[in-house]
């Protein structure tokens, strides 16, 4: 059942009974109007992969995940030092971004299910990309246009592929594709417009402290997310993949002055 608790305005919602046609249609209502919700239930591997296979089909396998599609992800230590395509497999910080930019069509959703919380650190951080956007929309149509070219971007090592920041998908809905670490270089016309980029998603950041048990659900085309650096041994628990049909998520999301959700 759900809650009416709220963090920086995301509702918890119990997944407790998934065949319950009140959770699916408030999960789903709230999804495509926030582009994240955050969960609660979900304890222990098993748990967590069943939410995962309601939500997701399929659930997508990663480069680091089990064979049941989910990623431990805890502080490797010296194993990974120094090697960037392995920061969440670190304790450092992680800018705002999006899941797998490099691939043609990047899963829709993300799944992050809290399983011990580190000592000191480790929030999550969410930014709105229809927020970002935004802000965008207001420096001006250069601004836009520099972020919205084929080729704003080039996202990934050797197999990586060029790509815009914001993308147009047509009737007013964009896809969000956005990092700014070793896998992300940007074309000239974009680069000086990175910092009012940066300051739009620093601007639509909240935080949020996952407890045990708890979990977001976001939308890997809308909305950036990172974390605060940590101590301690901080686990989490991730599923990527596309989504479920009865979520009812139309591509990309609506512009800001859209009158569509």
């Amino acid at each position: 059942m759900s809650s009416n608790a709220s963090v920086n305005g995301l509702t918890p919602f119990a997944l407790v009974t998934p065949g319950s046609a009140h959770e699916v249609r408030a999960m789903s209502e709230r999804l495509r109007e926030h582009g994240a919700v955050l969960l609660d239930g979900l304890h222990g591997r098993d748990g967590v992969r069943a939410v995962a296979e309601l939500l997701m089909d399929p659930v997508l396998r990663h480069r680091d995940s089990g064979p049941d599609g989910l990623t431990a992800l805890r502080d490797l230590g010296a194993s990974i030092a120094g090697r960037s395509t392995f920061a969440g497999l670190g304790r450092g910080a992680l800018a705002p971004h999006t899941d797998c930019t490099q691939a043609q069509d990047p899963p829709r959703l993300l799944l992050l299910a809290c399983q011990q919380e580190g000592a000191v650190g480790g929030s999550s951080v969410l930014a709105d990309g229809r927020r970002v956007l935004g802000d965008v929309l207001r420096l001006g149509s250069e601004v836009l246009a520099a972020l919205s070219a084929p080729r704003a971007a080039y996202f990934g090592g050797a197999d990586g592929r060029f790509g815009p920041v914001l993308e147009p998908l047509g009737d007013d809905r964009w896809h969000l594709r956005y990092r700014e670490d070793a896998l992300a270089r940007f074309s000239p016309d974009a680069v000086p417009h990175l910092p009012a980029l940066r300051e739009a998603v620093r601007r639509n950041a909240v935080t949020v402290r996952l407890r045990p048990g708890q979990a977001l659900l976001v939308d890997n085309h809308r909305v950036l997310h990172g974390r605060s650096a940590f101590t301690g041994e901080r686990l989490m628990l991730r599923a990527l993949g596309a989504a479920a049909g009865w979520l009812e998520l139309e591509p990309g999301f609506a512009a800001p002055s859209s009158s569509a959700a």
